[in-house]
Order: C-alpha cells, then structure tokens, then sequence
C-alpha cells in the first residue's frame, strides 16, 4: 500500500502468520516456512550440495543477495521436523539457552505488558513465546517480538544476549548504566550459545557472556566475510585473506550491507549508549537498597516511613502478619532464614 515501508510490511505479515498459526494450532503438520518481505527461508531434509536441486531458485543467476545465513545440523537425537529446523525467522544458533526455562516463563509473565502503536492488534499475536519448540525457536520468537515493536536487531540482541557487565570496574559509567537499564526490562538468554542472525539489512554474530562456543570470521580481498564456528568453510587462497579473528565472550559483529561497514562491540556499544541518556534515567528512577555495613553512622537505625505509611505499602505488596512476625523478624533479628514446618 502507498506510504507503507518494509518493516510496515513485514508486521502486517508478522500478525497474519500468527493468526494462521493459532487457527491452524490442532494441525501439527502445519508450518510457515517462509513468510517475509525481507528474508527467505529455505529449509530442506537433505545434502546441502543437493538444496539447489530441491530449490531451484538457488541455482538461478539472477538470484542475488548480499547476505547468506546457513545452518546444518545431523538430526542424531531428534525426529526431523519443520518447526526445529534452523534457521528460524531471523537467527540460528550453536549451542543451547540454559536459561530457557526462566526466559519462557517471564514472557509469558510480561505478555499483557508488550503494546506498540506501531502494531494496534499487537495481543491477536499472543502467545508471542512458544514453550513448546526448541530453545534458539523460543529465543527467536523474542526476536522477532521486539523488531516488530521497533528495535533494531543491534539493540534487540544487547538486549536479549548482554556480555557480563555487572562485575567489571572499567566499564564506561554510560554504557553500564546501558546495561543495567536492560537488565530491569529482559533477563539474559544465557547459553552457552553462539548466534548468528539478519533481518535482511544486517546480518550479525553474537556470542553469549559464557563464550564457550567458537565463532571465527575471515575477510577475504574481494570483501566476502565468513563467520562460522570455525574457520575453513569456504574456498578461498592464504594470499586472499585481508583479516581473521573471531568473536569473544558477550561480544557483537555485525555486517551492514547497506553502508558496507563492519561494526564490533566497542561501535555497537558506544551508538547504543548515547542514543538515551540512560545514567541520567537511572540516577533519577532507581533506588538500591544499601547494605546495612555500608550505611553511614548516622542512619543506622533511622525510619523514613511513620507506621501508617509502613503498614500501608505492606498491604500493597501482601505481607501478612504471619510472614512479619515469623519470616521478616527472624531475618532482621538472627541474620538467617526462618525454619519451620507445617502439619
């Protein structure tokens, strides 16, 4: 329609497919393969060598793209089927989500939370996690949640997959404000896992904050970039390699095809940093509990609430008179958790 960009495009198709998908649940042979105006997907129970033949516009010249995500995998302990078949929407992944169980848990949780004026029928889409799919599929629905809502896929995967930033002294105070203004909106998808994603603009790998699955990229004279878990993937001479490396522990590549520029995490981060003043977001918003060592002498001991307002905020947060005298007065008074029994 006039006036609609791509992305306008791709959550209208978005909501569709999760129409379909939930009229269509009872069927479980049914699957969308491929349903975007930005990527395809091809999927295939076969060779990789044999995939041109299956689809045959793979072997067309006039088929063209900057771009290639590829994932093979010998299905050794589970029955083939479309649905665990990678890649899925935007990404595939290495590894596995350890924290699968608790990520699915808080997006169910949050589900009434998720609005965007850009999608107004945004909750026909929910479920937008399925629990019932593989790992890397569950964090691929988030993905694909949070682009729709906006997000770039840089911000989406800082997001999604942070590096260990709570315990490093010589982060950037405004990058670490970053960081711990994501952590209170999205837990970490924490692997081990290696992720490689696109959205059709930019294509991207990212390792979680444990790093123990491998990711190296070679870039070759005729400025063609391969990442894959480990180098050799491709045909190409010593003489022809420009660089090689590989992508640490929480760190971000990401290829943009559009500027033809290659970004690492120090860009990535310092572009997300300044895009919000999130020091000064937190400095105003948050307020930490200190410990009580850490307390100045002069306010140990203190109240800042009169015993109305005190037993007003523990009706709001449900604290009963029993959890008061037996959990709470145990803690503040022995330093230790509270034992008992019931029956």
């Amino acid at each position: 329609p006039a006036g609609w960009r791509p992305r306008d495009m791709e959550r209208r198709l978005f909501i569709a497919r999760r129409r379909i998908e939930k009229r269509l649940e009872a069927d479980k042979d049914f699957y969308v393969c491929s349903l975007s105006n930005l990527v395809n997907i091809y999927k295939g129970l076969c060779m990789p060598a044999d995939l041109p033949r299956f689809y045959l516009d793979l072997a067309d010249l006039r088929l063209e793209s900057a771009i290639c995500l590829f994932h093979q995998r010998f299905s050794t302990n589970t029955v083939p089927r479309w649905p665990l078949a990678q890649p899925f929407r935007y990404l595939a992944h290495n590894g596995e989500i350890n924290t699968i169980t608790g990520n699915r848990q808080w997006a169910r949780a949050r589900t009434y939370k998720f609005q965007t004026p850009l999608i107004p029928d945004l909750h026909d889409a929910a479920p937008f996690v399925n629990e019932t799919g593989s790992d890397s599929s569950s964090m691929d629905n988030m993905l694909e949640l949070l682009l729709a809502g906006g997000m770039d896929i840089i911000r989406a995967m800082r997001l999604l997959v942070p590096p260990a930033w709570q315990n490093n002294p010589d982060m950037d105070p405004e990058l670490r404000a970053f960081f711990d203004f994501n952590s209170m909106h999205m837990e970490p998808w924490d692997g081990p896992a290696g992720i490689v994603m696109s959205d059709g603009r930019f294509a991207a790998c990212n390792l979680d904050r444990n790093g123990l699955r491998p990711a190296r990229y070679v870039i070759t004279k005729d400025k063609l970039i391969t990442c894959a878990s480990e180098v050799g993937i491709w045909d190409y001479q010593p003489d022809e390699v420009v660089e090689k490396g590989r992508v640490g522990p929480g760190e971000l590549m990401v290829i943009d095809t559009r500027s033809g520029r290659i970004l690492h995490s120090a860009e990535t981060d310092d572009d997300l940093k300044s895009r919000h003043p999130y020091k000064e977001w937190m400095e105003k918003n948050v307020r930490r509990l200190v410990p009580f060592e850490d307390l100045p002498d002069e306010e140990v001991g203190s109240r800042e609430l009169d015993d109305d307002t005190l037993a007003s905020y523990q009706k709001q947060f449900n604290y009963s008179a029993e959890e008061l005298d037996s959990v709470i007065r145990v803690l503040g008074e022995n330093g230790q958790e509270a034992v008992g029994s019931m029956g």
